[in-house]
Parts: C-alpha cells; sequence; structure tokens
C-alpha cells in the first residue's frame, strides 16, 4: 500500500517547516520547550561508565489568526555515547485539518493507542510507550485521518513510511464505549522484506470494577514465520490521604503464545523486532509468562516515589525499575530511573548490568 514515498514525507516536512518559519503571523508567536541535561550510569563486569547527554525541546506557539493549524516540537540533542553525536529530529510537525466529517493530520506526528497497561502488546508501533516511558517509535511520518461517530466513537485510519520499505505500514482502528468500559478493535499491516506482511489484530477494554479499575487486551499476530496469541488482564487502584499524598498500586498479567527457537534473546521491550531472532527451523513452540507490577507514592504535589518490576515467571528473572522526582518550584525537575536485573546471565530478564539515569529538567 502507497500513500506517501520518504522523499515525498520529507519535502511535506520541509514544506510545512518554511511555511511556519516564513509565514508573517508567525512573527508574533511565542516560543516554549524544555531543556535537558541526562547522565546515564551503568555498571556491568565490575565496571561504571557514564554518558552524558543534553537535550533541547522547542515548541512554536502560533497566534490564533494563523491561517494553517502546524503542531510542531524539534529536538537538539548532544550524546557522548552515540556515534553521530549531535541530533537534530521533529516530535511533531504536521498538518492539521477538517475535511468534511474526517478529522485529517499529515507530517511527523504521535500516534499511540495507550489504554493504561505498562506494556503495551496492541500499540500501533510497539515499544511506542511501555513501563511509562516513550521511545521513538511512537512518532511516525505518515498521514491520520479520524472520522467521530459519536461522544467517545469514532473510526481511525493510518498509514505511515518505514525505513528502508517501498511499501507503507497501515492500520484501522474503531473504538467505543459501552456501559462505562472503553473498547478497542484494530487491525494493523507491517510490509516485512522477503516475506509476506505482518498482520496484527488487537482488542482492548478498560473500566471500573467497584472502586479498582480493570483492563485487557488480546493480540493476534501473523505472517509466514509467526502465529502468535497474546493475552493481557491487569487492575489499578489509586488511593487520596487526606493530607494530599496519593498511593498508586497496579499489576498485570501478560501471555504470549507460540513463540519458536531459543528464547534466551527474546527481548519484552522490542515485540516487533524479536519475531526475527527465532529460530524458524525449530518445531518446539513456548509460552511465556509475565506480571507486571507498578507501585508509586506521590508524597506531594512536588515529589513522588515508586517501583516498578518485569517479571518471566517460568525462570524468576525479575527486571526492578525504581524511579524518584523532584520538583524545584514549577519549572526544575530532577527525575531518577533505576535498572537492577535479578537473574542469571542465560535467563530472559537476567544479567548483572545496572543502570541509574538522571534527568535534569528546566520547562520554559
Amino acid at each position: 500500500m502507497k500513500v506517501l514515498t520518504k522523499k515525498h514525507s520529507l519535502f511535506l516536512i520541509t514544506i510545512v517547516a518554511l511555511l511556519t518559519i516564513f509565514s508573517a503571523p508567525v512573527l508574533s508567536a511565542d516560543i516554549g520547550g524544555k531543556a535537558s541535561l541526562i547522565s546515564n550510569l551503568t555498571y556491568a563486569d565490575s565496571e561504571l561508565e557514564n554518558n552524558l547527554a543534553a537535550e533541547l525541546e522547542l515548541e512554536w506557539f502560533l497566534p490564533y489568526d494563523f491561517p494553517l493549524d502546524i503542531q510542531n516540537r524539534a529536538v537538539i540533542s548532544l550524546s557522548e555515547a552515540e556515534e553521530d553525536k549531535f541530533d537534530l529530529w521533529f516530535k511533531k510537525l504536521y498538518l492539521r485539518e477538517k475535511f468534511g466529517p474526517f478529522n485529517a493530520s499529515i507530517g511527523r506526528q504521535p500516534i499511540s493507542w495507550s489504554y493504561g497497561a505498562l506494556i503495551n502488546p496492541v500499540d500501533y508501533s510497539l515499544g511506542a510507550e511501555n513501563l511509562e516511558e516513550e521511545s521513538r517509535a511512537k512518532f511516525v511520518d505518515g498521514l491520520e485521518l479520524y472520522y467521530p461517530i459519536n461522544w467517545g466513537s469514532g473510526l481511525t485510519f493510518v498509514a505511515s513510511n518505514l525505513e528502508n520499505q517501498k511499501e507503507h505500514k497501515w492500520a484501522l482502528r474503531g473504538r467505543t464505549t459501552f456501559r462505562g468500559y472503553d473498547l478497542s478493535a484494530s487491525y494493523v499491516n507491517t510490509p516485512l522484506e522477503a516475506e509476506a506482511d505482518l498482520e496484527r489484530y488487537g482488542l482492548t477494554a478498560k473500566g471500573d470494577l467497584g472502586p479498582v479499575g480493570a483492563y485487557g487486551a488480546y493480540g493476534l499476530w501473523q505472517s509466514d514465520q509467526i502465529d502468535y496469541d497474546i493475552y493481557q488482564l491487569g487492575t489499578d487502584y489509586s488511593y487520596n490521604f487526606q493530607a494530599g499524598s496519593r498511593l498508586y498500586l497496579q499489576a498485570e498479567y501478560l501471555r504470549l503464545e507460540g513463540l519458536k527457537g531459543d528464547i534466551s534473546a527474546f527481548d519484552l521491550f522490542n515485540l516487533e523486532s524479536s519475531t526475527s531472532d527465532e529460530e524458524n527451523g525449530s518445531e518446539g513452540r513456548n509460552n511465556l509468562d509475565f506480571i507486571n507490577t507498578n507501585l508509586s507514592y506521590e508524597i506531594d504535589e512536588f515529589s513522588s516515589i515508586g517501583i516498578m518490576t518485569v517479571s518471566y515467571l517460568d525462570d524468576g528473572s525479575t527486571l526492578f525499575i525504581p524511579n524518584y522526582s523532584y520538583l524545584f518550584g514549577s519549572n526544575l525537575l530532577l527525575e531518577l530511573r533505576g535498572s537492577i536485573a535479578a537473574g542469571s546471565e542465560g535467563e530472559v530478564l537476567g544479567g548483572d548490568a545496572k543502570g541509574l539515569e538522571i534527568n535534569l529538567s528546566y520547562t520554559f
């Protein structure tokens, strides 16, 4: 399926940028964003490494009388760990317009179908948002058409470019509400080199059962090489104390059925790429069971502390992700996020590597 070639996509982004920069009303626009200093500490094989990075996000807030609805956010980063130390990319640079009953957006834009899960197995781009962090996979060059049916219901069509691919990834998604539950059904078609397309079907449901929230998902992935069934069931609960603090608890069960070959190299956080690492000659199939949890405590409006865990039930290996944040005033934010693997080297979530990310950011 062809909608935009990569050349056309780059041309479109350039045109949008030029329209934004050289249009007269832009002269009165405001610029905002976020500046960050990031330190990534890694301890492995009895050695401690520290990689420093600086990042600047800029967004041009256009005046209300600007003739086009242009969403934009550029990211400039410097990192000593990367081969290309300087990087400039866009989180957002797209046109948003209404055509009859459709809401359309075209260009670089964030696309994610979040429903509150810690790990989302039915997202448009797998790994776009996992464990309360977003990745670059969330931001795609493409077209999105949304057709609203009524309040809380609508249909979405998405088509986007893939690197080094002539064909386009595309998807259809429907969403509605029924008796207080948020329901969705989706289909994602991803072209693969030298084999049939990867087809992913997804269903999600989310709502409240008395004082607790509940959600679930089912995914079916199919191609020439794989045939997976994915099941997820989760719950969450929050309690607000009179002093103003808040306790949040979340737990989910995730099961993947039908994996073939050696699972020691399986990457739960990059599921789509993990499919290509299987030993397809193996007749044996594996079922993988995970328990993911999130415990967080908002001490006050300025600080919070928490820990997330991902556990593989078959071998007991567990990944611990502690986190802490503190807001100095209204603009300066300190965030700490760790990563500690508990398990042997050959286990799915094992290894002796430990990491700590220190992020100091200022919003303006």
